[in-house]
């Protein structure tokens, strides 16, 4: 009996929201880790604030259209399949799967086809406005279009498995496509570049086509796991009494569902058409020189992205963990355990988040120094450091954003987020005059706080939940923050970590700096009693 016990209390903590989170957090970690490192050497074999200018641009409107055409489906996926295996209509559950994949591969067609079409017009407003710029951006949007086919089959695969709570296959899927990707992608580039001696356009080229290469890839891996689980609910469908929900009903249900999650997408990620179109636009309007907006928008699409992602991470990694417990909590009209799920979330991103985007912030120009190539060190320092406080904002209003569409209030947050990137979009021009890339930081800052402070104003009244632990979590960890700020500014006056030194030297001082002033962090942490009361563990001190 004892044994039975240990069995489902390990397996209720596999399950539990943390864990979950955790799990799915620890697989895009990975998966950006590696998207971190290839960076470096990419860079350097790409050799060119354009080049890099134009990867990172068009990955802005790939991942744009990419949400909008799998509208939201991998959310609404996962939302029917936690549903039904709650109610234990495992065939329905199967129903799904099979659905949603026919009309993913249908939605990644329609969008492959639009990239295409308007690849020419997207390119001439991206691009600086020469014609080779515009002829290379043209072909890097194609190059990624094919992708749009693909993803959105491998997210449908991934919607099953996250709706089955395998939050541990969902993690190992996201870092073998990444692994994947990295491999094709510094492989087949150090063969055209330095093997058949092409220019580093190519090396461009082949960048942009493994996403689609390592998709294939992921679609055959998750489709090997996922037969075991099919084979699983098959099984137990077969002793199961109560009728499937018939397709007609079940995909009107799985519209309904993806419906707002669209809206979602296309409201929620208006950000990455604004600062593909909008802030090159501002850029051009202000006093900048040729070369200075192209090394922003290098700093800011390519490497900024490339160091928030690590935040960011967060954001995905809680959300497919959110989406399966909050619905199977409200299925059982089990509210204490929403209120429960909603505070540790939220509680834990903030913590996590506001360290990683202080490091980044901390650290952004002996990281740029050594690690990525820019002809304007000061001006690339200052636009990753603006890029880290968005950063933050955007690992933090996506989950809560979530919270509420998985809280029945998808109707109420649309028309908030509908009035936000409204606002976003007047002010983001005049403001990039003004102050460059960080008037579209504040313009985003102004927009995402409406968000957060709006959905947690809802969720406080729709669910009595009481957000003092949040801002008992916000002050306290600002605390742990000065302290590793002051020993990280003092680190840097002796040496550590400073530009000054040749680039093995500053990377060395770096990490060294970095280890110490997040020791710093971690001990009054530990003080306050952070990860004790977030992790749910104690110190026990050992009896003599």
């Amino acid at each position: 009996m004892k044994q039975n016990n240990k069995t489902k209390t390990a397996s209720a903590a596999k399950k539990s929201i943390i864990a979950g989170g955790l799990i799915g957090t620890g697989g895009f970690f990975i998966a950006k880790a590696i998207g971190l490192i290839y960076s470096i050497p990419f860079s350097s074999i790409l050799g060119s604030d354009a080049y890099m200018a134009y990867y990172g641009s068009a990955y802005r409107i790939y991942s744009y259209l990419l949400n909008v055409f799998t509208a939201g489906a991998p959310m609404a996926i996962a939302t029917m399949v936690a549903k039904y295996i709650t109610r234990k209509n495992y065939r329905t559950a199967l129903a799904v799967q099979r659905m949603s994949i026919l009309v993913m591969a249908l939605l990644g067609a329609l969008g492959m086809i639009v990239m295409m079409a308007f690849s020419g017009i997207l390119a001439s407003a991206m691009s600086e406005g020469t014609p080779d710029g515009q002829s290379i951006m043209t072909i890097i949007l194609c190059l990624l279009s094919i992708a749009i086919f693909f993803v959105p089959i491998l997210s449908a695969y991934r919607g099953f498995i996250q709706g089955c709570k395998e939050m541990e296959e969902y993690a190992y899927s996201q870092a073998f496509e990444q692994i994947f990707r990295v491999a094709f992608l510094l492989g087949v580039s150090c063969l055209l570049v330095y093997g058949f001696k092409l220019s580093s356009v190519w090396a461009l080229y082949a960048a942009v086509l493994s996403t689609s290469v390592a998709a294939i890839a992921g679609i055959a891996q998750v489709y090997r796991f996922s037969r075991s689980t099919t084979a699983e609910l098959q099984r137990m469908g077969h002793r199961q009494k109560m009728r499937a929900v018939p397709l007609k009903p079940l995909f009107r249900e799985f519209v309904l569902l993806c419906v707002p999650y669209l809206l979602f997408a296309v409201i929620g990620y208006a950000n990455d058409i604004y600062d593909a179109i909008l802030l090159p636009v501002g850029l051009k309007l202000s006093s900048y020189s040729t070369e200075q907006i192209q090394t922003m928008t290098s700093a800011a699409n390519y490497v900024g992205i490339k160091l928030t992602a690590i935040p960011m991470i967060l954001s995905p990694g809680f959300v497919a963990a959110i989406i399966p417990h909050i619905t199977s909590a409200l299925e059982t009209h089990d509210i204490k355990a929403v209120r429960k799920d909603i505070l540790e979330c939220i509680n834990i991103v903030l913590f996590i988040a506001l360290f990683l985007s202080f490091a980044i912030f901390m650290y952004a120009r002996p990281l740029f120094y050594t690690l990525y190539y820019t002809a304007d060190l000061n001006l690339s320092t200052t636009s990753v450091r603006w890029i880290a406080i968005e950063g933050l904002f955007g690992t933090i209003t996506p989950v809560i954003s979530s919270m509420m569409m998985a809280c029945r209030m998808r109707k109420k947050l649309l028309v908030q987020m509908l009035i936000s990137a409204v606002v976003k979009g007047v002010l983001m021009v005049p403001m990039v005059m003004w102050w460059g890339l960080g008037g579209a930081v504040l313009s985003t800052v102004i927009s995402y706080s409406w968000i957060i402070g709006y959905s947690l104003y809802m969720m406080s009244i729709q669910y009595s939940i009481s957000f003092r632990s949040t801002l008992k979590t916000l002050i306290q960890t600002a605390i742990c923050l000065l302290v590793m700020g002051v020993v990280a500014w003092l680190l840097t006056t002796i040496g550590l970590g400073s530009a000054s030194h040749g680039k093995i030297v500053c990377l060395l001082g770096m990490l060294i700096n970095g280890i110490i002033a997040s020791i710093f962090f971690a001990a009054t942490a530990v003080f306050f009693g952070i990860p004790q009361r977030l992790f749910h563990f104690k110190f026990r001190r050992k009896r003599a």
